[in-house]
């Protein structure tokens, strides 16, 4: 008689033998994790025991200790992202250990997060000498230190509340400014040189640093533009609001060798992981200048009744082969602020090209009208042009025409005097509703007249309101709000933080395309003016021409607002109280 004896090893489990059709287990395999005993079993000596056995009331002498690795969680100095840092619970005790809760002390304060920690998820039990990781994360609510700690409740012999610190250090984001962001040479004759710069600044937010680690000309081979200053090592920028005259110029270079147009790129390269690359566009001509042809030489617009606007077209016309640019203001002897003209910013005129300035008068009072349209370009020929402006205010019988001008006090009456006051005025009809810069046309005023502000030049001073054919009585409000009351920045050290000339900021201030608009001028006056002053506001008010009223007031600091006159129509006539 024989018999076979088979061995089989199945998944390193179990060995067993066959014998005829029975099989039996020689050797049961050791376990070597949890996960191979099942639910509501734990591997303990490398055997599957139910997980009551080792729970603190059946292990004689059993203790359940906690120990969070590491005691300290330390995301140290951040940027603008959202960080995650690991902790990991360990039962270094003999028996389970119930971890009941883990919370931040400052709760839903916290700048902390823990996303492993919701209450769903407990209890949570670590059987003996077994660890959890969790997760804490770090988003960055502003610059500065912050600092909580992870409470976890568990049924710890000695400890069980154990807080585990966290730590975090957000010191901002660097944000690169460079302006102007675009630069236009203009006209250069072959064998000539002109130099212009771009600042590079750091707008960004605590000390975060902006560092420029490379800067060069694109394409590499081009002859007609040059670095006057080669980056030979980077260079940290500071933010603005640490240090305002903070930033790196860069020197650009435009001598042309050849007739053409010429375009390139200057490219700074700087460390932030994205949109790190800032590309300035560089434009030069060295065909022909740019050469301005306007008509008519002269605008005549005769008679103009008494509270009518009319508007006649100024053709401007560039007749070089290059870009022309124009700006533009008004002068003469008895400036009336019955003329202006739109748009406040001329575009450059490509060469060939033509724009038109609408021109226009309001007749205020029955009297003759006169200004100077002084025209200022880039046509070396020419570098200024005057048209002569001219109107005849024609009475109207029965006509009431009410012009409120307003001045206010700001060193020379300029804007870049270093001075930045900026006061703006209201008109409010009996029922409340306004006329001002930001509702410069109403047409909903009805019997209360019609109404139009307007503020003249790029610092609005004056500013001015002109009310006509009112049919309803009642009184009418003029208010005065400080905009700004900076009083003491120089526009030197404006010019140089921005990096350019003032003529440019001047350009920029009236929303003018060289790489700078108005909101990063107000921005970078805000960053830096600290010093505040009064400023004197004087309202004149006039009727077909005749003043009858003058009031002077004083606003003290940026938003205040006063009512410093009203304008009354009574029984068809109009009086100032």
């Amino acid at each position: 008689m024989y018999v076979k004896l088979t061995t089989f090893v199945t998944f390193g489990v179990a060995l067993i033998a066959a014998c005829g059709d029975s099989l039996e287990p020689l050797v049961i395999a050791r376990c070597q994790s949890d996960l191979e005993c099942g639910s509501g079993k734990v591997c303990e000596g490398g055997e599957c025991k139910p997980k009551d056995a080792v729970s603190c009331a059946a292990v004689q002498g059993g203790m359940a200790i906690l120990q969070p690795g590491p005691p300290l969680v330390e995301f140290g100095e951040v940027a603008d992202a959202t960080y995650f840092q690991s902790i990991t619970l360990r039962n270094i005790g003999t028996c389970t250990l119930t971890l009941f809760e883990a919370r931040f002390d400052q709760e839903a304060a916290s700048p902390f997060e823990c996303p492993g920690c919701t209450p769903d998820l407990f209890p949570l039990e670590l059987f003996p000498f077994r660890e959890k990781q969790i997760e804490v994360a770090f988003t960055p609510a502003g610059v500065g230190e912050f600092k909580d700690n992870l409470a976890l409740l568990s049924d710890d012999a000695e400890y069980p509340e154990i807080k585990v610190p966290v730590r975090a250090r957000f010191v901002g984001v660097p944000n690169p400014s460079v302006i102007p962001n675009e630069l236009e040479f203009g006209y250069v004759q072959v064998g000539r040189t002109i130099t212009k710069e771009v600042k590079i600044s750091n707008r960004g937010t605590g000390t975060a640093k902006l560092v420029v680690s490379h800067i060069e000309i694109q394409p590499t081979g081009t002859t007609a533009y040059s670095l006057m200053n080669e980056l030979t090592e980077p260079v940290e920028i500071v933010p603005l609001s640490t240090d305002p005259n903070a930033g790196h110029v860069v020197r650009v270079s435009y001598h042309p060798r050849e007739v053409g147009l010429h375009n390139a790129d200057l490219v700074i390269t700087t460390n932030l992981p994205r949109n790190g690359i800032l590309h300035i566009p560089l434009h030069g001509s060295s065909q022909t200048p740019a050469k301005i042809n306007v008509s008519p030489s002269e605008i005549h617009f005769g008679s103009v009744p008494i509270g009518r606007t009319n508007a006649l077209p100024l053709t401007i016309v560039n007749e070089g082969g290059s870009p022309l640019e124009i700006r533009y203001r008004w002068g003469g002897t008895g400036l009336s602020t019955d003329l202006s003209a739109s748009p406040t910013l001329v575009p450059p005129i490509p060469p060939g090209q033509y724009t038109e300035l609408q021109v226009f008068v309001t007749a205020t009072a029955p009297a003759p009208i006169t200004g100077l349209l002084i025209l200022e370009t880039n046509d070396p020929s020419r570098p200024t042009v005057t048209v002569p402006v001219s109107a005849d205010g024609e009475d109207v019988v029965g006509a009431q025409v009410v012009k409120i001008e307003m001045n206010y006090e700001n060193g020379q009456n300029g804007f870049f005097d270093n001075d930045f006051r900026n006061v703006d005025m209201t008109l409010e009809n009996p029922f409340g509703l306004i006329c001002n810069k930001q509702n410069a046309n109403p047409t909903n005023w009805g019997n209360f007249g019609t109404v139009t502000w307007l503020g003249l030049g790029a610092t609005e001073e004056p500013e001015r309101v002109v009310l006509f054919g009112a049919s309803a009585d009642g009184t009418y409000r003029v208010m005065v709000n400080y905009m700004e009351d900076c009083a003491s920045l120089p526009s030197g050290l404006l010019s140089a933080i921005l990096g350019i000339s003032i003529d440019l900021i001047l350009t920029g201030i009236i929303g003018a395309p060289i790489g700078v608009s108005p909101g990063q001028i107000s921005d970078v006056i805000d960053d830096i003016c600290f010093d505040h002053d009064s400023s004197a506001v004087t309202i004149t008010i006039s009727i077909n021409g005749m003043i009858i009223r003058e009031v002077t007031t004083s606003l003290s600091r940026k938003g205040d607002y006063q009512y410093p006159v009203d304008l009354v129509r009574q029984n068809g006539q109009f009086m100032v109280r």
